[in-house]
C-alpha cells in the first residue's frame, strides 16, 4: 500500500520503520525543526526527518494544518492510507478521509482506558500492571474510533517512562502489520468502543514534577518519578534548616519505605544509612538527589552538604 506516517517522537519510529519493510512510505508527516538547549543554540530535528532524509523520502512539516497546502500535496500521492503514530496534533476530516481506506492511528493504552496525550505516563502514574497498544481508525472526535486490533502488555516493577515506551513502540509496530493486513485483504473488523468506561489523561507540563510529600502518598509520588523520567522529572523546594532559603532539588533516585514512619512532610531519618522522608502515606527513601545547579549525588552526600534535619520539614507547600 502507498502510506503516509504521521509521527514525531522515538515512540513513532519502530511504526515507521517496519512499515517500511513491507509497504511503499509515500510521505512522512511530522513536526517543525526547532531551537532547543540554553540560549536554543541547539537544533532539533524529529526521528521521523531524520529518516526520511536518509531514505529520501518527501517530508512535509507544516506549522499548520488548516490552510490545505498539505492537502493539496497529499492529494497529488493519492495514499492508500495514513498511518498516525504519535504525531502531536488534531488532524483535519479533509486529511483523515483522503486516503482511500482513510486514516488509522495506533495508540499507547487499551481504549478507551487513557484517551489523550499521556496514556503511557498515566499508566505509571495509577501503578497500573498492565497496559497495551490499539490500533483504531481516526474519527474528528479524539480517540474515539473503532477499534481495528489491540494487544496486552505487561508493566514490570521495574519500568519507567522511557523503558515502557520502548517496549510499547517495538510491540505496536507489529500491531500496525497486523492491522494492515486486515485493511489489505478486505476484512477489517470495526468494533465500536465502549464510550462510557473512557477514562482521559492530560499533557504533561513542567509543573506536574512538583512533589508535596505532606499531601501525597508514598506510592504516588514514586508513581511519579516512573512517570516523569527524565522529563519533567520530580522535585520540590528544599528549605534549609538554619538559614531557611530555599533550593530546588531533584530526586533522581527514590524508593517507597514503609518501615520508618513518622509525621509527613518532614526529614524522619538522616544520616549513613539513608535519607528518608514522611508522606501522607508511607515514607520515601531518597537514594540519589540533584540540587539545582549541582551535579546528581547520592543520598549521603546530600546529607553531609546540605544537613537536613530529622523532625524537620523537608520542603515548604506551594
Amino acid at each position: 500500500m502507498r502510506i503516509v506516517f504521521w509521527g514525531s517522537s522515538d515512540f513513532s519510529l519502530p511504526s515507521l520503520t517496519a512499515l517500511y519493510g513491507r509497504h511503499q512510505i509515500s510521505a512522512i508527516v511530522t513536526q517543525p525543526d526547532h531551537c532547543i538547549g540554553r540560549g536554543n543554540k541547539e537544533y532539533h530535528r524529529t526521528p521521523m526527518k531524520l529518516f526520511a532524509l536518509e531514505k529520501q523520502i518527501p517530508c512535509f512539516q507544516p506549522e499548520t494544518l488548516k490552510d490545505g497546502a498539505l492537502l493539496t500535496h497529499l492529494t497529488e500521492l493519492a495514499p492508500d492510507l495514513s498511518v498516525i503514530v504519535s504525531y502531536g496534533k488534531i488532524i483535519p476530516d479533509s486529511l483523515i478521509y483522503l486516503p482511500k481506506y482513510h486514516t488509522i492511528n495506533l495508540h499507547a493504552s487499551l481504549l478507551p482506558k487513557y484517551r489523550g496525550a499521556s496514556p503511557i505516563q498515566y499508566a505509571l502514574l495509577h501503578g497500573d500492571t498492565v497496559t497495551g497498544n490499539t490500533v483504531q481508525f481516526i474519527t474528528k472526535e479524539l480517540d474515539k474510533g473503532d477499534i481495528i486490533v489491540n494487544e496486552q502488555i505487561p508493566i514490570e516493577p521495574g519500568d519507567d517512562y522511557l523503558t515502557l515506551t520502548d517496549k510499547l513502540g517495538h510491540s505496536g509496530a507489529g500491531l500496525l502489520l497486523r492491522a494492515l493486513e486486515q485493511i489489505e485483504s478486505g476484512n477489517c473488523p470495526r468494533i465500536p468502543q465502549e464510550h462510557s468506561e473512557a477514562t482521559y489523561c492530560k499533557i504533561i507540563r513542567r509543573e506536574d514534577g512538583l512533589v508535596r510529600f505532606e499531601d501525597e502518598t508514598a506510592e504516588t509520588v514514586y508513581g511519579k518519578s516512573r512517570a516523569f523520567h527524565p522529563w519533567p522529572g520530580i522535585f520540590c523546594d528544599y528549605v534549609e534548616p538554619h538559614s531557611r532559603k530555599q533550593i530546588r532539588v531533584s530526586f533522581t533516585k527514590i524508593a517507597i519505605d514503609d518501615k520508618i514512619l513518622g509525621q509527613k512532610g518532614t526529614v524522619l531519618k538522616a544520616d549513613r544509612e539513608g535519607l528518608v522522608i514522611g508522606c501522607k502515606e508511607k515514607s520515601i527513601r531518597v537514594e540519589a538527589i540533584k540540587p539545582a545547579g549541582k551535579s546528581e549525588m547520592s543520598a549521603s552526600a546530600f546529607i553531609n552538604g546540605y544537613k537536613p534535619v530529622p523532625g524537620k520539614v523537608f520542603s515548604l507547600a506551594e
